[in-house]
């Protein structure tokens, strides 16, 4: 996302630009394509404590959010100019004829090998205590985390059903600040450190996140939500304990 904001027109090319260009030979060729999108088309400045839908009018704030909403755009005039009438549909209803596009749009992802959020909240926590100082933790960004795992499954479910043409939003269930993701991440790992709450804005970052990235799912071909969030990061974590002790022992 910071690298998007430090190079905004390569940011357009391959996120939108590219996008357009692999939606139309998609299209002409009569293949489905499942473009996968983010929360950041949303400005993050709702207020009334809704996720957003999938039907809310995109507002991105920064470059990469913008770059993205490109590549949607691009992507469904592409299938548009093929006859698919533009979404969104109704779970399950399929677009009249032809190739189908579908947007899944997802929210702060983590999974497998690592280099994510619980991974460096372990780390920044080991760090603090090291140091004898408490665990900062930003509270004033409220998102919807997401497990790969999960979300991969949940794609491989559109694609099974025959009916993926439309927006998506594919996350896991729940909400949750920056702050409760990292305390239930160092309950998982049985890491004791004191914390602090904090203002994002205690950092300076080249790109500026949505503060409220929270999106409401969309219901799947199955008509089963994905788990809660607080499950799958339990899951994750364990998994990480365990690949650190195996590294540790060897």
């Amino acid at each position: 996302v910071d690298g998007c904001a430090r190079d905004p027109e390569a940011a357009l090319r391959r996120n939108g630009e590219a996008t357009g260009v692999l939606a139309q030979a998609c299209a002409e060729h009569g293949l489905d394509l499942l473009v996968i999108s983010t929360n950041e088309v949303f400005d993050g400045r709702r207020t009334n404590g809704e996720g957003y839908r999938a039907s809310d009018d995109p507002n991105p704030i920064n470059a990469y959010g913008r770059s993205k909403l490109a590549g949607e755009t691009a992507a469904a005039a592409a299938y548009v100019a093929l006859g698919m009438p533009p979404g969104p549909y109704a779970p399950g209803e399929r677009a009249p004829g032809g190739p189908q596009l579908a947007i899944v749009r997802t929210a702060w992802l983590y999974g497998p090998p690592g280099g994510d959020f619980p991974a460096k909240i372990v780390a920044a926590a080991e760090r603090a205590r090291h140091a004898g100082e408490p665990l900062r933790l930003v509270a004033d960004e409220v998102g919807s985390p997401t497990y790969t795992a999960d979300l991969a499954e949940a794609i491989v479910g559109l694609l099974g059903s025959g009916t993926v043409a439309g927006i998506h939003h594919v996350v896991n269930a729940g909400r949750a600040s920056r702050a409760d993701w990292a305390r239930a991440v160092l309950r998982h790992a049985g890491i004791a450190v004191p914390t602090e709450d904090v203002p994002a804005a205690t950092w300076t970052r080249v790109s500026t996140p949505p503060a409220w990235a929270v999106l409401e799912p969309t219901p799947l071909p199955d008509g089963q939500p994905l788990r809660p969030w607080q499950d799958a990061t339990a899951e994750y974590v364990a998994a990480l304990v365990r690949s650190s002790a195996r590294s540790a022992s060897r």
